[in-house]
């Protein structure tokens, strides 16, 4: 079922079986002047590759104007199809303002975990995963893996189905009990170290989708063909008040939630010890892609299979989180100028900088309370080493996170000059590997202030030191909060305006003040 809610005197409700849809109009006050406005990605609104939107509204096409998300948006109408209807959505209109009253980015549905026989640390699943795959277990010890390649199906349809609970597992970061590796955890304020933990969900996601791939090419005597690969980390939410504490111990529990034909998604949970109960602290959505033994080219994984509700519902969540990822890039600034409103806030910055009774375009002094986003940069070169290796002697994803994590909230401890509390990490994009011996050039700005809320990108770039050029790697963007207003962030150059309004972008999206990336703040925003 479909409610689109207009307004409270006014409702049109769609049911959809296998075969045809039902339309009830049962109210339509609206006139030739009137304008409905869809600020939904239309993969919400697909059904048996119909669009419910337009079938409700056929009759009155000719009425009013309906705006929504254009076909360029994706590729094929053909991937829409696999998603349905996936949630019901409601926009109160008043004049030319848009509420929206119902957003749920993130699916909250849970597989039921079952009660692990013993208790499995993250040393141990570093030891078993390094076991599985045969990896070196030291640098100047070179494994040739080219043997491998034919054990490698060629299609997901030579792979046999697999449950989400056949991936599911957990592990223990025994902070409670092992003094010696909280050493390695605590921050120097008494907290922990979020960078170490993502070191650790990173190595987690990649065991979990070792967890699911089950290959018959492969016999027990041999290590998996496979190289699993950090894509990109889809989103990690940080529980409102919920702190860490490097005294207790830490469980992460996770599975694979979703598969395409060579990448899957996993949804992991991090909960610590609190008074004996597991008390949840974040949640993390990575999607990993599957390569051949050599790390050259892509491999199939196993369909996923879903037995109840809630796996479906997780799947699907997995579907729409893959479209909302073309919807991003397809809506990025590189692509598409920004919209009418940002162009209007853009123009209003400028016009803050300068002075129009003079008419010059000279910059005057910037307004109290602000900084330029120029002055809120830090910068840092690091050197590759051996010991920052993943099991494929690329340098460590996990590394890069906790190196450009602790970057941004050095960034937002200099500019806010208070403690920072990081609330979600999204979008997190590894673009090439990193080579171990590369000089990492990491460069953390504030591009983006609200309130007591800053949002942060930093960006990994490989230096060649031959050339002076440098290549891009990894993006990352943060969001933190301090007890205090901060400065509001200033552009100057057009350059910077754009990197403001994807970082306005990003925090209104991870914020829930945005359903999708590109989305429109009045109609004018959005093409017909």
């Amino acid at each position: 079922m479909v409610s689109i809610i207009l307004d409270s005197n006014s409702t049109i409700a769609s049911s959809c079986c296998q075969t045809y849809l039902t339309v009830n109009v049962l109210h339509w006050p609206l006139t030739s002047k009137s304008c409905v406005v869809f600020y939904e990605p239309l993969t919400h609104w697909y059904y048996q590759g119909v669009c419910v939107v337009h079938e409700m509204m056929s009759s009155v096409l000719q009425l009013v104007n309906i705006l929504y998300i254009p076909k360029r948006m994706f590729g094929s109408w053909r991937q829409m199809k696999r998603v349905g209807v996936c949630q019901s959505t409601g926009i109160q209109m008043a004049g030319s303002h848009i509420r929206h009253f119902h957003s749920t980015p993130h699916t909250s549905a849970e597989i039921t975990a079952p009660q692990p026989s013993t208790t499995k640390t993250i040393k141990q699943v570093i030891e078993d995963l390094t076991r599985k795959v045969g990896a070196a277990k030291s640098f100047t010890h070179v494994i040739d893996r080219s043997s491998l390649l034919k054990l490698i199906p060629q299609s997901p349809d030579e792979l046999p189905p697999r449950r989400m609970m056949d991936s599911w597992d957990s592990a223990i970061i025994p902070l409670g009990s092992e003094e010696r590796l909280r050493e390695k955890y605590v921050t120097f304020m008494g907290g922990v170290r979020v960078g170490r933990l993502l070191e650790d969900l990173d190595v987690f996601a990649v065991w979990l989708c070792y967890k699911h791939i089950s290959n018959p090419r492969q016999t027990a005597d041999l290590p998996s063909p496979y190289s699993i690969v950090t894509a990109l980390v889809d989103r990690i939410d940080f529980d409102q008040g919920a702190t860490l504490r490097p005294d207790q111990d830490i469980r992460m529990s996770g599975h694979v939630s979703w598969t395409g034909k060579t990448s899957l998604e996993t949804i992991i949970k991090i909960e610590q010890l609190a008074d004996g109960v597991w008390k949840q602290v974040t949640r993390a959505v990575f999607v990993m892609v599957a390569r051949d033994p050599l790390n050259q080219g892509s491999a199939p994984v196993n369909p996923l299979v879903c037995e109840t509700s809630k796996e479906k519902e997780i799947f699907h969540a997995g579907e729409v989180n893959k479209l909302q990822r073309k919807l991003i890039d397809a809506e990025s600034l590189f692509k598409i100028p920004p919209n009418e409103s940002e162009k209007t806030l853009v123009h209003q910055l400028f016009m803050g900088l300068t002075n129009p009774k003079e008419r010059s375009f000279a910059f005057k002094s910037r307004p109290d309370n602000s900084v330029c986003m120029k002055d809120t940069k830090l910068k840092n070169l690091i050197i590759c080493h051996p010991e920052s290796r993943n099991i494929f002697n690329k340098i460590f994803g996990g590394f890069l996170m906790r190196k450009a994590f602790e970057m941004s909230w050095a960034t937002a401890f200099v500019v806010s000059k208070q403690r920072p509390r990081v609330l979600h990490i999204d979008d997190i994009l590894f673009r090439s590997p990193v080579e171990i011996g590369s000089l990492l050039y990491l460069n953390s700005q504030v591009v983006y202030t609200e309130g007591q809320h800053m949002q942060i990108s930093t960006k990994a770039s490989v230096v060649d030191v031959v050339t002076g050029s440098t290549n891009l790697t990894n993006i990352f963007h943060f969001t933190y909060e301090v007890d205090q207003p901060v400065p509001t962030t200033i552009p100057e150059t057009y350059h910077e305006a754009m990197m403001y309004l994807d970082g306005r972008r990003h925090y209104q999206l991870v914020r829930g003040m945005r359903k999708f990336y590109g989305q429109g703040e009045n109609p004018a925003d959005t093409p017909i």
